[in-house]
């Protein structure tokens, strides 16, 4: 069985994610994958996934290339969320302190009009409320509040964000 898992898994993360067509790679993350995709979500090149079935991303998001999307805990994206490129959010991790190095899982939301700006990293357990901004770079280990702008290594507010958003993110590459 674990064979059968990791060439799904090989399947999803080396060949759809290369496909240079969005329309065929949300064709395969939506039938292969389970992903639930909202309308007009942009999903690019180079997407690296975990129990994808447990991943839901709302519509006119984007998640831009090479990107890792971990579903093992249950990740739950919004509408119009940018999620920049070489993002990682992981929702399944060790327990450092436990003798035996226990596995725990911890669901991950990423609110609406959210923005994960490019190599920033997310954390099991953490909620990115509405409109918030993580800094380039940034590792967050604990929510985010609405509006807020965080940065630095743990993530720490760092400003604040205009509260009233209303664009919709349609960017989209026909081959890309």
């Amino acid at each position: 069985m674990k064979f059968f898992y990791d060439f799904y898994l090989f399947f999803l993360n080396k060949v759809v994610a290369s496909i240079p067509s969005y329309t065929v790679r949300h064709f395969f993350y939506k039938v292969l994958g389970k992903i639930v995709i909202g309308k007009f979500t942009n999903i690019q090149m180079g997407l690296i996934l975990y129990k994808p079935w447990r991943i839901v991303i709302g519509k006119n998001t984007v998640i831009n290339n090479n990107v890792l999307l971990d579903g093992r805990g249950q990740l739950i994206i919004g509408n119009n969320v940018n999620i920049s490129p070489f993002v990682k959010i992981f929702t399944a991790e060790h327990d450092l302190n436990d003798p035996l190095f226990k596995y725990v899982e911890d669901k991950v939301v990423v609110k609406d009009y959210a923005w994960i700006s490019t190599n920033a990293m997310i954390l099991p357990g953490v909620q990115i409320g509405e409109g918030a901004v993580v800094a380039s770079g940034a590792v967050v280990t604990k929510n985010v509040e609405p509006y807020t702008i965080v940065g630095g290594v743990p993530a720490k507010k760092i400003g604040h964000r205009n509260s009233n958003l209303s664009y919709e993110l349609n960017y989209r590459k026909y081959f890309h």
